[in-house]
């Protein structure tokens, strides 16, 4: 169609036009329709819906006497109820082979089951697993043999858990009037406090003792090593806080020290308790966000 309105413009002169007008109109609409060829088409994509439906009313069967357009449908016939919807029904679990270990999900070599949804977006589209088919289950079935288990977390749990405690701050309560040494059952007793179940053989004290009381050292920071499963290790900024039995003797409680660069009780742990601080910050920054 394009081609013989062209053709028809290339012979047509319009009150007076020359040829040299009708060339360059020839090639306007020459240009125009390719320009239009090479805009963007409207994008089909096929969408998998399936709705379940049953009719209200059932219609009556044709006799066998009878051509089958004889009996029509009646507006009735066209009314159905809604039976099951199957873009909400719940997604069976896909089972993938993990290639690598990934946080709170499993180890290398592990047969893991996951929403379909979270399967394709952080586990097959980065290449950290793999469909569990009885092919790839042949071709992996070595990988946690042929794999080293020193470089494999304790648990599908343990490094979350390990950056879970290495953001916390935990104030350990000291005796403002009785003598003591701290011990690892007060760092114990500290995690309890803020809900955080840690056993007294899982915590290891800073090389050199700390005691007390010594107001001197009241808010100031030191950092205690958490080990998890006898194998990751975590580490913790803990704050020295002299609590009296008499309520009259309290001291004033340094608020939002959380915002405070920690100040080290050995000058060794500065470099860490910076680290654990940048930690908290960026933690601390992500929640504001959400």
């Amino acid at each position: 169609m394009l081609r013989s309105m062209v053709q028809g413009l290339a012979c047509l002169r319009l009150h007076g036009a020359g040829p040299a007008e009708c060339g360059a109109l020839r090639e306007a609409v020459q240009s125009s329709g390719a320009m239009a060829r090479a805009l963007p088409q409207p994008l089909v994509q096929p969408v998998r819906t399936t709705f379940i439906l049953k009719r209200k009313k059932r219609p009556h069967l044709v006799k066998a006497d009878k051509p089958l357009g004889s009996r029509k449908l009646k507006a009735r016939h066209f009314l159905y109820d809604l039976v099951e919807d199957t873009n909400v029904r719940k997604k069976e679990p896909i089972r993938l082979i993990l290639k690598t270990s990934v946080e709170g999900l499993g180890s290398r070599g592990e047969v893991v089951e996951v929403s379909p949804y979270k399967a394709r977006k952080d586990l097959l589209l980065p290449g950290l697993a793999v469909y569990a088919s009885p092919e790839n289950l042949d071709k992996y079935s070595k990988l946690m043999v042929d794999t080293s288990q020193d470089d494999q977390p304790s648990s599908p749990f343990a490094l979350s858990t390990a950056k879970l405690l290495s953001e916390m701050i935990i104030n350990v309560s000291m005796n403002k009037t009785n003598p003591w040494v701290m011990e690892p059952w007060h760092v114990k007793v500290a995690f309890r406090k803020v809900g955080a179940m840690v056993p007294e053989e899982a915590i290891t004290m800073p090389p050199h003792p700390i005691a007390g009381p010594d107001m001197a050292l009241q808010g100031k920071a030191f950092v205690v090593k958490i080990k998890i499963n006898n194998k990751e290790e975590a580490a913790v900024w803990c704050r020295v806080n002299h609590y009296p039995t008499d309520p009259l003797d309290r001291s004033s409680f340094q608020s939002h020290y959380w915002e405070l660069l920690p100040d080290p009780i050995f000058p060794e742990q500065a470099a860490l308790l910076e680290e654990l601080f940048a930690m908290y910050q960026q933690r601390a920054a992500a929640k504001e966000k959400q």
